[in-house]
């Protein structure tokens, strides 16, 4: 008879994302699609490198500042529902503990890891708004001078 040994590797072990993770997931890819819609329509009226064109345009002016600010309450809103999902899962995390009475350090470090995870995925989505807000903020400042 053969024997054979299987190993266990818990670093390629895939675990499914919470309901909640997926949900997170989706809003962050509709602040993309929102972001990428505000960055169009701003660059629809006035090209990357021909804002010239509306230098003296007070409605153009007023889009930019309008987009400048939905894009910061679009950032802010990203950052609390990381903050609420990040701190639900801890919750659920710390409830699933005290039900059992050992917990090994493999269970951690999978919920060290989901929520790494999330913070990451949301710096990103912030990064890119971060530009695009920060790209609005030069076009204001030019059609300033």
């Amino acid at each position: 008879m053969l024997q054979e040994t299987v190993t266990w590797d818990p670093q390629n072990m895939i675990v499914e994302p919470s309901i909640g993770q997926k949900i997170y997931v989706l809003f962050l890819v509709v602040v993309c699609v929102v972001t990428i819609v505000k960055l169009i329509r701003i660059w629809r009226v006035a090209l990357p490198f021909r804002l010239s064109t509306q230098a003296n345009n007070p409605s153009y002016l007023k889009l930019l500042r309008s987009t400048h600010g939905s894009l910061s309450y679009w950032m802010w809103c990203m950052f609390l529902g990381w903050g609420i999902l990040s701190f639900t899962a801890l919750y659920d995390f710390c409830n699933g503990m005290l039900n059992e009475k050992v917990t090994g350090r493999m269970v951690i470090l999978l919920e060290i890891r989901e929520l790494s995870t999330s913070l990451a995925m949301a710096l990103w989505v912030v990064l890119f708004v971060f530009l695009v807000r920060w790209h609005v903020s030069n076009r204001i400042e030019r059609l300033r001078d």
